[in-house]
């Protein structure tokens, strides 16, 4: 049911995971440790959860949160590298240490939005992973949260000159 005080919930959840403050959580990543008689599991669910952990195994949604939750650090990663990376370009164009200002910042341009491209297409990936996470674990499951457009807006603050829209003319 999404009813408003759902939605509200949703939507604080939603600010808390883009601002990071599920980051350092307590088992983030990690499978619930879910016993039969956990008051947690759906009563419809314990039989099936007890028959997969005396076969010692696990649902499939549970291998695909960690599929998610990888893809996520993959992703700050790949951020990370991405920022270092600009700040140096920066700082080389800057201290004149480049010797053909113009034909490396093109090349510098070309090089963020290919790079942008990958990163937005991977980012789509996670975001398909985690759709089907979230249709497919039962309620009451862990949830990966993220802000797509969180990561993209990390991504494009990385460039260190600011768009102009005759820059894109050229």
């Amino acid at each position: 049911m999404d009813t408003p005080p759902d939605r509200r919930a949703r939507r604080k959840l939603d600010e808390a995971a883009a601002a990071g403050l599920f980051e350092r959580t307590a088992g983030r990543g990690k499978p619930l440790r879910l016993t039969p008689d956990d008051p947690n599991v759906p009563a419809d669910l314990r039989l099936a959860f007890r028959v997969m952990r005396d076969a010692n195994m696990s649902p499939p949604w549970i291998a695909l949160a960690g599929e998610v939750e990888q893809a996520l650090e993959d992703l700050r990663r790949q951020l990370a590298r991405h920022e270092r990376r600009m700040r140096d370009l920066r700082e080389t164009l800057v201290s004149g240490r480049a010797a053909d200002f113009k034909d490396a910042f093109k090349s510098a341009r070309t090089m963020h939005l290919r790079q942008r491209r990958e990163f937005q297409q991977r980012l789509d990936e996670t975001r398909q992973k985690a759709d089907q996470l979230a249709a497919t674990a039962p309620d009451g499951a862990q949830r990966v949260m993220f802000r797509a457009s969180a990561f993209l807006e990390r991504f494009d603050a990385a460039w260190p000159w600011p768009e102009r829209a005759e820059d894109d003319h050229d």
